[in-house]
């Protein structure tokens, strides 16, 4: 059975891999999406990826319309790093109750956890603050029904679903979780200053941000790891546009895929996998997906 990893890390590279044939069809495939709706285009975008041996769940809530779009949004996935949202409001709100700013060196901890997704910065908040109490007292501020603790009390192992990512994001922007309006900036402001690569060298940027150039602003946590059941997980979440206008969040579970036919697991249990070619192949998934719902580069 593989070992689960915080961030990127993959097993060791003693495990075989179980190639899958993925479809040759063009992708992402704009052609087939031209002069269709958003409704329509979801199916379109949610096969292309089945062709490449990927799942897609996606959820889009308009704030200002209240117009939610959806697919798969209440299947329950692993967070990996998005669970660091939830410590860093946890840690906010924890402050905020005690009537105290955040510690100087917290706080550095949780800049580095949601702007470059520092694994140990998020492992030294996850533990002093409480470990599955976190997500525990996070769930419950935000109504959070379908989101759990890990099992086993690694935050990476947090499970929830698109729906209720929308929802954690919609509602810490509404305030209705609890957080000031300063908390919210400081969480949103940090958001904005994502990285384009993460502290252990992976480039997070897939998804949301490389699909939709033409977004002036997005504020977006990113996560990753290998693997459930032999598949990479990759999320893209956050908000999009002028006052967050728009929440989107997308999760992919993939077949694990190298076009050199290798037949074992490389060792990317180290600083930088941005290489590993089945962890690319899964990247470009995710933001293809995303190009086919909006071959224009911006939500419209």
């Amino acid at each position: 059975m593989a070992i689960l990893f915080s961030g990127c890390a993959v097993p060791d590279d003693s495990s075989v891999v179980d190639t899958q044939t993925t479809s040759e069809s063009p992708f992402p495939d704009t052609d087939t999406v031209d002069g269709l709706d958003l409704n329509s285009r979801i199916p379109e975008a949610v096969e292309s990826a089945l062709g490449r041996g990927a799942d897609v769940d996606f959820a889009l809530l308009d704030r200002t319309t209240g117009a939610y779009f959806a697919s798969g949004d209440t299947e329950q996935f692993e967070t990996a790093s998005v669970a660091k949202l939830f410590i860093a409001d946890d840690v906010l709100r924890g402050a905020e109750i005690a009537q105290v700013p955040v510690a100087d060196d917290d706080m550095a901890a949780m800049s580095t956890m949601l702007r470059s997704s520092d694994d140990g910065a998020a492992n030294t908040l996850w533990y002093k603050y409480g470990g599955t109490d976190i997500i525990d007292r996070t769930t419950q501020r935000y109504g959070l029904t379908a989101t759990q603790p890990p099992w086993d009390g690694l935050w990476w192992n947090t499970t929830t679903t698109a729906a209720d990512l929308v929802a954690y994001y919609a509602r810490l922007l509404d305030r209705a979780g609890g957080l000031s309006p300063a908390s919210t900036a400081t969480m949103i402001g940090l958001l904005r200053e994502s990285t384009p690569v993460a502290t252990d060298g992976y480039h997070q940027h897939f998804g949301i941000v490389d699909a939709l150039p033409l977004e002036p602003v997005y504020a977006v946590k990113q996560g990753w790891m290998c693997c459930i059941a032999d598949r990479w997980i990759h999320l893209s979440t956050g908000t999009i546009g002028v006052d967050n206008r728009y929440v989107m969040v997308l999760a992919s579970h993939e077949e694990i895929h190298y076009e050199d036919d290798m037949d074992h697991y490389p060792d990317t249990a180290v600083v930088d996998v941005t290489d590993d070619s089945s962890a690319q192949h899964a990247r470009d998934t995710l933001t293809g997906f995303v190009t086919m719902l909006f071959p224009d580069g911006r939500i419209d």
